[in-house]
């Protein structure tokens, strides 16, 4: 799939076709996105064309007055004036370059206007347009999440705050799909930036577009600190964002909480805690994303004359945590990462062969190589390493379930959170142990949930 954005236009020549030039071939058209979508057309790839449109781009008077004989979208406009702010979607479907798109999106204005009688002064924020392109991208592409997909943001036309919103939701947006695609980095967008040479004040007969791939960088790092996830923390993201709704707080709470011990817990290489903790799986998280973004979208479509200002920087967080969240739950979910049974445990052969391989692990997905050879040795040790005696674990351990520190180092002592990270969750205290048809199955044991959930909270930064 090629999607491709691009700003609208009005004004008293919007309608007037230009030769755009692109491949060496030339598509007549009023937008260079519009040639640009024929060409791949062409080519028979499955292109769609978003247009954008500022809601203040009806204002035009002299378009409005220049045209209205003749034109059928300025006679709506005309028509419709004194009522377009209560659905400018009902005005805006009549725009003639939609007959060329697939679909338009409706952002806020910031700025004064006039038409007639109707004057009206904008006050939206600058990032309030960027959170509504933002959605509108990642609705778009989760929606086919499953396809290779290619993104094509044409620049040509808008003016300087909507381009740069344009360009600036273009990153977080592209952040996010590489958070969301770790495993399999084809279905992580193609970005392109799209551009036709200058039109004003050219003599040209033709011109041409151009293309340029544009990368952002992706780190397997976490939008969210501790402090954004704090229970006991007054100020914490959820918040912020639900000061007055419980219900919406409760289930964003649950959601980071279980973002951060699964993340966590990859950072600190923790990988029994993986198999030990519930998980939403990828599609309840996306659904929840949906909802979130369909929330976005309802705030910002109440007032298009003042838009809401809301906190891009804290539903960034949201979104992004989502998406890191999501793409780590595939990834655990494409390799067979399961939650154990009590009763059962995991093999600590599955744990070697899926995280402390230098072939198979999981951590090389997420760039973080450098755990396998820690991991390995703590593994090495615990089935490898003999006491005083000259025995290995194998040979002592029995078909019972029993704490580790009965026969690595006697049974006292407290949990400490440095000794549960220094040995990669393999922690005396709290995990068991049992030999089962001559392997080593572990678990950790019951009580310990909420300590073992603070030690990953407090060190999720590293």
């Amino acid at each position: 799939m090629k999607l491709i954005y691009q700003i609208g236009r009005f004004d008293a020549n919007y309608m007037n076709e230009v030769e755009f030039k692109f491949e060496n071939e030339t598509y007549t058209s009023p937008l260079s996105s519009i040639s640009l979508k024929r060409y791949f057309l062409s080519q028979k790839f499955d292109t769609k064309l978003v247009l954008i449109y500022p809601v203040s781009i009806v204002y035009n008077e002299s378009a409005v007055e220049k045209l209205k004989k003749n034109d059928s979208f300025a006679q709506k406009i005309n028509g419709n004036i004194s009522n377009y702010l209560n659905e400018p979607r009902t005005v805006l479907e009549s725009h003639p370059h939609n007959k060329e798109a697939d679909d338009f999106l409706i952002i806020h204005s910031i700025g004064r206007y006039r038409l007639r009688e109707n004057e009206v002064e904008f006050k939206s924020s600058y990032d309030d347009i960027v959170l509504e392109i933002l959605c509108d991208m990642i609705e778009r592409y989760i929606e086919v999440k499953d396809q290779k997909n290619e993104f094509y943001i044409d620049i040509s036309s808008g003016h300087n705050i909507y381009v740069s919103a344009l360009l600036e939701a273009l990153k977080h947006f592209s952040v996010f799909s590489q958070l969301l695609n770790w495993q399999d980095k084809n279905l992580r967008p193609k970005i392109y930036i799209t551009f036709s040479d200058p039109i004003l004040g050219s003599s040209a007969k033709e011109f041409q577009i151009y293309i340029q791939s544009i990368t952002f960088k992706a780190f397997f790092s976490s939008p969210v600190n501790k402090n954004d996830v704090n229970r006991n923390n007054p100020e914490k993201l959820s918040k912020q964002i639900y000061e007055n709704n419980t219900k919406k707080k409760g289930e964003l709470e649950n959601f980071l909480e279980n973002f951060v011990i699964f993340y966590s817990a990859l950072k600190n290489n923790i990988p029994l805690a993986l198999y030990h903790f519930e998980r939403p799986s990828f599609d309840e998280i996306i659904n929840f994303l949906k909802d979130i973004i369909n929330e976005i979208k309802g705030k910002l479509s109440r007032d298009w004359v003042k838009s809401p200002k809301l906190s891009k920087d804290n539903y960034l967080k949201v979104i992004l945590s989502l998406g890191l969240y999501a793409g780590i739950v595939k990834v655990l979910e494409s390799n067979g990462i399961e939650k154990y049974s009590l009763e059962e445990g995991v093999e600590l052969g599955e744990i070697k062969e899926k995280f402390g391989s230098n072939e198979n692990s999981i951590y090389k997905i997420f760039n973080l190589d450098f755990l396998i050879t820690i991991l390995g040795q703590e593994i090495y040790n615990l089935w490898e390493g003999k006491d005083k005696d000259n025995k290995r674990l194998i040979d002592k351990v029995n078909e019972n379930w029993e704490k580790l520190g009965k026969y690595l180092y006697g049974e006292s002592g407290n949990f400490v959170d440095r000794n549960f990270l220094a040995h990669a969750g393999f922690e005396r205290n709290v995990a068991e142990i049992r030999r089962k048809c001559g392997k080593l199955y572990f678990r950790y044991a019951s009580g310990f949930e909420e300590r073992i959930k603070k030690c990953l909270e407090r060190y999720m930064e590293g």
